[in-house]
């Protein structure tokens, strides 16, 4: 069992759902098997992380203003 805890967060439902879709691509085309662990949000959001354009989404993050 794992020492860390996990603390649960409101997800953007959007965000969720565009997620969502992807792991129902990534299996359709055979990049990832019917199971929780490679069909998940916590795996979509690791991949995620390993993409080019995150670095590049985390720097317009911190300066881009909110839109009103």
């Amino acid at each position: 069992m794992s020492s860390k805890q996990t603390i649960p967060i409101r997800v953007d439902v959007d965000f969720k759902e565009d997620m969502k879709r992807i792991s129902e691509i990534r299996f359709q085309k055979g990049l990832a098997k019917f199971n929780p662990k490679e069909l998940g949000m916590s795996e979509m959001t690791r991949l995620l992380r390993k993409t080019i354009g995150y670095r590049m989404s985390l720097e317009e993050l911190k300066t881009k203003p909110k839109k009103r």
